[in-house]
């Protein structure tokens, strides 16, 4: 073998706390925002608390965006972020649709 195969860009020391803060938070708000559809989804919660599920979800594409920014990521990991993040918005709801029918197959 002549080199390396990939070629990682050097990431400042003073980007470390932000992208380590911003991966966190894409958890964090990740986490926020499944919570809340599905207990909206589960009726616990009143419909009105969606847009806060959805500023969440916004929230943690921000932090998605800023990391893949700060990291210097490659064109196929941007497309890859993007379509995490789309899926990430509907399985929510795929999920739960999927729980609903079950339970309606297995109570006839």
């Amino acid at each position: 073998m002549s080199g390396p195969l990939y070629v990682r860009p050097i990431i400042a020391i003073n980007d470390f706390l932000p992208i380590f803060l911003s991966a966190a938070f894409i958890l964090i708000f990740g986490l926020l925002y499944a919570s809340i559809v599905t207990l909206v989804k589960m009726q616990k919660l009143k419909k009105i608390y969606m847009f806060l599920a959805y500023f969440f979800w916004i929230l943690q594409v921000y932090c998605t965006y800023f990391l893949t920014e700060k990291i210097h990521s490659q064109t196929f990991t941007v497309k890859a972020m993007i379509i995490a993040m789309v899926a990430y918005l509907i399985v929510p709801y795929i999920y739960f649709y999927l729980i609903t029918k079950s339970e309606e197959r297995y109570e006839k």
